[in-house]
């Protein structure tokens, strides 16, 4: 055992992701402060679509952290960042997370450290990245690399969005995957600060055994009773990003572009609207039909559970976010709970899912890269880049749908 253990770890090249990811950072930090470039041109340069201040969606949550020390509402006050070299505050954005997200006042977040925060909140994402990826070879390491570098996931990094949080929460849920109820207890904390994470139960929901399901049902109705009592919040939280078409994604996306453009307006892009999310509704339907039934007599490959698991710990969330409209490219850091399964998927003994999971890493990377290649300044540009998205997607439900029926094959080897 002694001998497999050490021969295990040989083949262990995570060391080498982390170096390339670390080296990144360090390049950030170190040629703003030899005056060479600011840190916002050099990171716009490898295709991040930086502000001139880090951290601000981070900032914004202190303020509101602030404001809510002071008894204010930040949901209905106006609050104001202050920015470090600049004397006049920038107004800030009305609060629209779930006023949970206050809770990170009292965990020490507000103006004073957002330094801090920042720091922390991009190590935790370092540490469950290496956890998520788990014991690797030497090309899947650099494989991780070229996606942990990219300008997607560097976005959440410069902007401190709670994402990184939340990223962190579902990979403890990932390894409470033996303890539903535990399990269950991280996914319910992400989605009380950011609603989407609720999506997640699909994993723990599909292991009948162990009580997953019991679970499931119980985080269900926490989840339905926290909602009635957000009411008055919902309209602010679920409209917060509507019309965002700047580095986003979203099946309206497209029609926020040609309404920005002057080729849609009024009805015509309603009208759109409504096409598109059918649209995307069918698609990824069939798809996962496609996907079921085309790998439903078994006999292929076997997946990882904890590949299983962390890929439908994921999938739903970034399927349900594709057709609830425009969201933030940083979310495609949850594209990365997929990963292991999309490798082991690319070994199928059926060809149709080896090329489906080798289509699917390669737009998906593709994506994640664009803005490295190509700016969004003009629509062709914008347009493209939004049909990748759409490719991604049904393959992403392709994918789904055989990895639903692998699972059954491995409990019923009969069918």
């Amino acid at each position: 055992m002694s001998d497999n253990s050490q021969r295990s770890a040989a083949r262990d090249w995570r060391w080498l992701m982390m170096v390339i990811v670390f080296s990144y950072a360090s390049l950030v930090f170190v040629i703003p402060m030899l005056k060479i470039t600011s840190a916002k041109q050099l990171l716009q340069g490898f295709g991040v679509a930086a502000l001139d201040y880090p951290m601000m969606d981070l900032r914004g949550v202190a303020v509101w952290c602030d404001a809510a020390k002071e008894g204010k509402n930040p949901a209905t006050v106006p609050t104001w960042i202050h920015l470090p070299g600049e004397s006049n505050p920038h107004p800030n954005f009305l609060m629209n997370y779930s006023p949970q997200v206050l809770l990170l006042g009292k965990l020490g977040l507000s103006e004073s450290t957002i330094v801090k925060w920042g720091i922390g909140l991009s190590l935790l994402y370092g540490v469950s990245l290496w956890i998520l990826c788990g014991p690797c070879s030497f090309p899947r390491a650099m494989l991780w690399a070229l996606l942990i570098c990219s300008p997607a996931s560097v976005l959440v990094v410069e902007r401190g969005n709670l994402d990184l949080l939340l990223f962190a929460l579902l990979v403890g849920a990932l390894l409470l995957r033996k303890h539903p109820w535990a399990e269950a207890l991280m996914i319910l904390a992400g989605a009380a600060l950011k609603f989407f994470p609720f999506a997640s139960f699909c994993a723990p929901w599909k292991e009948e055994k162990s009580g997953g399901r019991a679970a499931t049902l119980a985080a269900t109705l926490i989840f339905i009773i926290y909602l009635i009592a957000l009411y008055s919040h919902l309209a602010s939280i679920m409209g917060s990003l509507s019309g965002q078409f700047q580095s986003a994604f979203g099946c309206t996306t497209i029609a926020d572009l040609l309404s920005h453009d002057g080729v849609l307006s009024g009805a015509r892009k309603e009208c759109f609207y409504i096409v598109s999310k059918v649209t995307a509704l069918i698609g990824l339907g069939s798809c996962f039909l496609a996907g079921r039934y085309r790998t439903r007599s078994g006999g292929y490959a076997k997946v990882p559970e904890r590949s299983w698991h962390a890929f439908f710990l994921a999938a739903p969330i970034m399927l349900g976010l594709f057709v609830l409209g425009p969201q933030m490219d940083y979310k495609w850091i949850f594209f990365l709970f997929m990963v292991p399964a999309g490798l082991d998927l690319i070994h199928s003994s059926c060809e149709t899912e080896a090329i489906a999971a080798k289509a699917w890493f390669v737009c998906m990377a593709l994506y994640s890269w664009w803005t490295f290649f190509s700016d969004e300044g003009s629509l062709r540009n914008a347009l493209l880049k939004q049909g990748m998205m759409w490719i991604v997607m049904l393959l992403s439900t392709f994918l789904a749908g055989a990895l639903w029926n692998r699972r059954i094959s491995e409990k019923c080897p009969e069918n």
